[in-house]
C-alpha cells in the first residue's frame, strides 16, 4: 500500500509511537509518506530516527499565496462540485464565531495543499493521529482528493471539546477510526452516529519488546537512595506538582530519593522554581527532551517509575517501564487501568492525591516482595496486550480491509 501519515507537526521528540508505526509499516513492505503542516523546533532532534524522519517528511507550510490562488482556481475549475461541497463541509464544521470561521478557511487552504500532495504521490490511504486541527485538514483533503482516511484518537484533550472539533463528522466521513483503549472508544461512541459505531476499532499503541530488557538492578532491594523516574511533558495535566509535594512529605519522613524528570514543556520553569524553593535541588534532576535510547538507559537505572497525571490515554511511557520490569505508579484516569491492575502489575492512585502517591512510593520502598511480584506481572501484560508488532498487524488489516471495500 501507498500510505500517507499526516499530522500538524512531525516528527517531535514525543511522537515516538507514530515514528514506531511508520517504521514498522515500512518494514512490512508498505510505502509510507510522512507529511505535516510545519517542521518541529530543532530541540526535537533527539535521535537519528527523528532527524531521518524530518529529512524525509513533506511540509505544506509556508505556502506561496499565489500558488494557493492558482490551486483554488484549478480545483474549482476541474471538480467544481467537489470543491464547493468540501467548502460547505468546512463551513458546517467550523468553530463558532468569526475566529472559528477564519481558522476553518485556513484549514481549507491547507487541505488543498494536502490533497495535491496525496494525488501527486498516488496515495491509497491517509492516516492521521490526534484528530484535532490536523484531523480537520485530513477530513477536508480526503473530500477534495477522494483518498480515504482514518484517524487514531488518543485523548484526553480531544474529548474536552468534542463538538468544537466536529468528532461526529470526522467519524462519519472516515473509512475507520482507531481508538487506543476501551475508554477512548467509549468516548468516541458518545459523539458518533449509531450507523457509524462499527467504524470504531481498538488498536493499542505498543512497543517493540526487543528494545526493552528487564532491569535487574533493583531485583531484590532498592539502594539506599531510591531512584524515581518520570518521563513525559512538563505540562499542567501531568500532575508533576503533586509528585513534588509527595516527595517533600517523604523527605520529612526520612526517606532518601532522587527523581529524574525526562521531558520538557510550559511548566518547566515553575517546577524548577518549586524544586529550589523546597530545597530539593540535589534530589531532582531535569533532563529535558530525551531520545528513546536515553529513556531506555534511564529505565535501567531506576527503581520506580511515577506518572501522576490528571488526564491520559494509555501512556506508552508506562508500557516501556513495565517492559523493563520497573515498578510503576500511575493515576486512575483515562485508559490507565486497562494497562495496570492495581497491586498486580503496578499501583494506581487517585489523581491529585499527594498522600496516596506518597504511600504508593513508600510501599514499594518498604515491601520488596510487592516490587518483585509487580516486576514479573508487568512485563507479561505488555507482552500480551501491547506488543507493537501485533498492534501494527491489526492496523494493516484494517487498512487492507477498507481498501478492498
Amino acid at each position: 500500500m501507498r500510505i500517507a501519515y499526516f499530522t500538524s507537526v512531525y516528527p517531535r521528540a514525543t511522537d515516538t509511537f507514530i515514528q514506531r508505526e511508520v517504521v514498522q509499516l515500512r518494514a512490512s513492505g508498505h510505502e509510507v509518506f510522512t507529511s505535516a503542516l510545519r517542521q518541529p523546533e530543532g530541540v526535537n532532534n533527539v535521535s537519528e530516527l527523528v532527524v531521518s524522519e524530518r529529512k524525509n517528511t513533506s511540509y505544506l507550510l509556508p505556502a506561496n499565496p499565489l500558488r494557493l490562488i492558482i490551486l483554488n482556481l484549478k480545483m474549482l475549475g476541474k471538480v467544481p462540485a467537489k470543491y464547493l461541497s468540501t467548502l460547505k463541509l468546512a463551513f458546517t464544521t467550523r468553530r463558532p464565531g468569526i475566529k472559528g470561521t477564519l481558522y476553518q478557511l485556513f484549514y481549507f487552504q491547507e487541505a488543498l495543499l494536502l490533497a495535491e500532495h496525496l494525488q501527486k504521490n498516488n496515495i491509497q490511504h491517509m492516516h492521521n493521529h490526534f484528530g484535532d486541527s490536523s484531523g480537520s485538514v485530513a477530513m477536508l483533503a480526503s473530500q477534495l482528493s477522494g483518498v480515504g482516511y482514518s484517524i487514531t484518537f488518543h485523548g484526553p484533550h480531544i474529548f474536552f471539546e468534542p463538538t468544537l472539533w466536529a468528532l461526529r463528522e470526522k467519524v462519519k466521513h472516515s473509512k475507520f477510526i482507531v481508538c487506543i483503549s476501551n475508554y477512548c472508544k467509549s468516548q468516541m461512541m458518545l459523539f458518533s452516529d449509531v450507523e457509524d459505531l462499527a467504524k470504531l476499532q481498538i488498536v493499542h499503541c505498543g512497543i517493540d519488546l526487543n528494545s526493552y530488557t528487564i532491569n535487574n538492578a533493583s531485583e531484590n532491594k532498592v539502594t539506599d537512595v531510591i531512584r524515581l523516574l518520570y518521563v513525559g511533558r512538563l505540562a499542567v495535566e501531568k500532575g508533576v506538582p503533586v509528585l513534588l509535594r509527595s516527595l517533600i512529605a517523604l523527605k520529612n519522613e526520612g526517606y532518601r530519593f532522587h527523581l529524574t524528570l525526562l521531558g520538557d514543556g510550559p511548566e518547566r520553569a515553575s517546577l524548577e522554581a518549586d524544586v529550589k524553593a523546597h530545597e530539593l535541588d540535589e534530589m531532582v534532576y531535569f533532563g529535558g527532551f530525551s531520545s528513546q535510547e536515553t529513556v531506555r538507559n534511564a529505565l535501567q537505572e531506576s527503581d520506580v517509575f511515577v506518572l501522576p497525571s490528571f488526564a491520559e490515554g494509555v501512556p506508552v511511557s508506562l508500557m516501556e517501564a513495565m517492559a523493563c520490569g520497573v515498578p510503576v505508579i500511575a493515576t486512575n484516569v483515562g485508559g490507565v487501568t486497562e494497562l495496570i491492575e492495581h497491586g498486580v502489575s503496578g499501583l494506581v492512585v487517585a489523581p491529585s492525591d499527594e498522600i496516596a502517591l506518597k504511600k504508593a512510593i513508600s510501599s514499594y520502598i518498604d515491601n520488596p516482595e510487592l516490587r518483585e511480584n509487580v516486576r514479573k506481572s508487568a512485563r507479561k501484560v505488555v507482552e500480551t496486550d501491547f506488543n507493537l508488532q501485533a498492534e501494527i498487524s491489526k492496523l494493516q488489516q484494517l487498512m487492507t480491509k477498507y481498501l478492498e471495500g
